[in-house]
């Protein structure tokens, strides 16, 4: 018997599909069989043992010619793939950060240096938030126009303001400033620059009895500016005195001295010196005292006109045939340091006395190269000999001293006398740090050709940047972003401020005063014709 075997079961096949919006009663064409596409040719290469095969590393790229960077590329295991993806990731974005980097501004984030904090106006600035009678208040019935102030920083925004004469400085031309009211520069005043409050005035003039004749000549802060020292006097007298910061009020005096133009003074902390020439005009006789007592005279001596006198914070320095020392304590004079004589100038930097290395002494000293570095006692600290025979300026980094054609500036270390750089910037008028400098850049003017304003880096000595500034400009403050540099005219009748971007150089505004325009305790004052003193802001 055959056994029947099922045919395997297949669904009918369905009917020709019709058009949604055909006729239905119209015969539909039979729906077209799909095609393969032609399978393109490979060519083809004879294997070892017979047969065939394809050509090793033949393949098909649509669009993209074959080369040895894709050969590697495809030899790569995925991995190997991955980890290379990754690195060049990370290239590219290293790039990116160094080139946005490179063109971002840079500035510095120290504290202010000396504690000045500076505002940094960016904008052109403009009139702020207070004026006071400048003149009125200090110089009452003077002309305006015939008064410039002087100022010393006493802490944040306290400003202690003095005047003196326009015409007796050069520095007006109108006929009728060679007449002022007498005394008319004996006060000296407290203001807050931030508010334009006038703490309190004194007049000197009081303290001597005489009302005529009588100037400020000198203002210093003591004791972390809770008290300020002031002296001034008459072309017959002199005063110097200790007041309150607080309120103005004599704290100490010397009482009324003898005095004449030939008069020296020089003043640190409590120690306060002066010398004064013999009715013979052979020798000077100079004093020490104490600031805490004024009358009493600590220690006494003789020496010539020519001796420096160096005011540290607790004691003098009188440099004359070789240099003494007095101590404020004892008042007992000794020899301080044989290897320098500072006749030949110094700079003071942490009771540290900066000198140039001389050979002889007194009247004949001249100066030998390098510089020596001298503690407050006497001590020796370093020495160098590097051919430096220039002037000197101090920093917040190092001593910035020139060679003897004065174009080339060398930072030497404050602790070891090392240079740390140096820098070819051509002959230059200013070198030095800023009042409230955030960074540790060496500011330069130049007098090559066109003044210059130079930012060194503190670091390397590189230049930062340079920008044009007119002959006789100088920098005198610092923010974070600004420095300002002050310019005055040929005569010193108006004064120029400008606002600098401290990274790039660009100048960002500048203000022309009618009479002074400057930074007083951190804040930029304009002083006018009317004698009105305007705190200015953006």
């Amino acid at each position: 018997m055959v056994e029947s075997v099922d045919e395997p079961w297949i669904p009918p096949r369905p009917p020709a599909y019709t058009s949604a919006w055909g006729d239905s009663d119209q015969p539909v064409p039979p729906r077209p069989e799909p095609t393969a596409a032609p399978i393109p040719s490979v060519d083809r290469v004879a294997l070892p043992g017979g047969g065939a095969g394809v050509r090793p590393g033949v393949r098909w790229q649509a669009g993209r010619p074959g080369g040895r960077i894709d050969r590697l590329w495809s030899g790569l295991s995925v991995g190997r793939r991955i980890l290379l993806s990754y690195l060049a990731l990370a290239v590219a974005i290293a790039l990116v950060v160094s080139v946005g980097g490179a063109l971002q501004p840079t500035y510095g984030s120290l504290a202010p240096w000396l504690g000045a904090h500076v505002d940094d106006l960016r904008a052109a600035p403009s009139a702020g938030p207070w004026a006071i009678d400048l003149a009125a208040t200090i110089a009452p019935g003077t002309p305006p126009q015939c008064l410039r102030f002087a100022e010393t920083d006493l802490g944040p925004d306290l400003a202690v303001v003095r005047v003196d004469g326009s015409w007796a400085y050069g520095l007006s031309t109108d006929a009728a400033c060679s007449v002022v009211p007498a005394g008319y520069g004996s006060r000296v005043a407290l203001i807050d620059t931030r508010t334009g409050d006038v703490r309190w005035v004194h007049d000197l003039s009081d303290d001597l009895g005489q009302g005529e004749g009588v100037a400020v000549t000198w203002t210093s802060a003591l004791d972390s500016d809770s008290r300020i020292l002031v002296r001034g006097g008459t072309s017959t007298q002199q005063v110097v005195e200790t007041l309150g910061s607080a309120t103005g009020k004599v704290l100490s005096s010397t009482g009324a001295l003898p005095s004449s133009q030939d008069d020296r003074f020089t003043a640190s902390g409590r120690v306060v010196a002066t010398g004064s020439l013999s009715l013979d005009d052979l020798e000077y006789t100079y004093q020490l005292r104490d600031a805490d007592d004024l009358s009493k005279v600590v220690w006494s001596g003789h020496g010539n006109e020519t001796a420096t006198m160096i005011a540290l914070d607790d004691r003098l320095l009188l440099g004359d045939r070789g240099t003494l020392q007095v101590p404020l304590a004892t008042g007992v004079a000794s020899e301080w340091s044989g290897p320098v004589s500072t006749s030949a100038g110094y700079a003071v930097h942490d009771d540290v006395v900066f000198a140039t290395n001389v050979h002889g002494l007194g009247v004949t000293t001249t100066e030998a190269r390098g510089f020596t570095a001298v503690s407050k006692t006497g001590a020796v600290l370093w020495r160098s000999d590097l051919d430096l025979r220039g002037s000197y300026s101090i920093t917040r980094k190092c001593l910035a001293a020139t060679d003897s054609g004065g174009d080339t500036i060398t930072c030497l270390d404050y602790r070891t006398g090392k240079p740390l750089w140096s820098s070819s910037v051509g002959e230059f008028s200013f070198a030095g740090s800023l009042p409230g400098q955030r960074s540790d850049d060496v500011y330069v003017v130049t007098t090559t050709q066109h003044a210059q304003l130079v930012s060194l880096d503190g670091a390397t000595g590189h230049v930062r940047f340079s920008t044009d500034v007119p002959p006789g400009s100088s920098p005198v403050a610092s923010g974070r972003t600004v420095a300002y540099v002050l310019a005055t005219g040929l005569t010193g009748a108006r004064s120029t401020l400008f606002g600098v971007d401290t990274s790039s150089g660009h100048r960002l505004w500048t203000r022309s005063s009618q009479v002074q325009v400057a930074v007083w305790a951190g804040h930029v004052i304009d002083i006018g014709m009317d004698g009105l003193a305007r705190r200015l802001g953006s």
